[in-house]
């Protein structure tokens, strides 16, 4: 009966005890792909891609044009020609596309590896920017947007703007 009485007595005084929540935890996330894309180093360092590859871009626009211009001399003039001024000028115009596409190539392995440098150098700051970012807001997790795997979240969540907004500061 005691026992009875004592566990009756200890679970009332549980009940009318206020029950404190606990604190929300609050998760965040950054667009890391629009971080590069919309902060000012993101977008100075495209400009900067986008000139140095652009005499290049401008080369092979001038190749290909020659390419056509050759099918084209060909596709015209092949009922004149003998066999080998046929094959002479089918082999030329091989060589041309065969030199075309080695250098496309060469060139999207060359702006390949120029973005990856570009983008870590942007980048680097970002982890020091995103923990000092949850510190002052208290959220206890901020994910990668794309990396997480998220399928949805609340925009509210979104903390890429304020990275950005951070990130520009910070390159100032």
């Amino acid at each position: 009966m005691r026992r009875s009485a004592l566990f009756v007595s200890l679970s009332l005084f549980l009940l009318m005890t206020p029950i404190r929540a606990a604190p929300p935890t609050i998760i965040g996330y950054v667009d890391m792909q629009a971080v590069i894309d919309n902060s000012q180093s993101g977008r100075q360092a495209r400009k900067a891609l986008e000139e140095r590859f652009e005499d290049e871009q401008r080369k092979l626009a001038r190749k290909q044009q020659i390419i056509r211009q050759l099918q084209e001399t060909l596709d015209r003039d092949q009922v004149l020609m003998n066999q080998k001024e046929l094959d002479k000028k089918k082999a030329e115009i091989q060589e041309h596309k065969q030199e075309f596409q080695q250098r496309v190539v060469q060139l999207r392995k060359e702006l390949s590896q120029e973005e990856n440098k570009l983008t870590n150098r942007i980048l680097e700051p970002v982890p020091t920017i995103i923990a000092e970012l949850g510190k002052d807001k208290q959220i206890a997790a901020i994910l990668g947007r794309r990396q997480s795997g998220l399928l949805y979240v609340d925009p509210d969540l979104d903390l890429t703007a304020e990275v950005i907004e951070r990130l520009d500061a910070k390159s100032r």
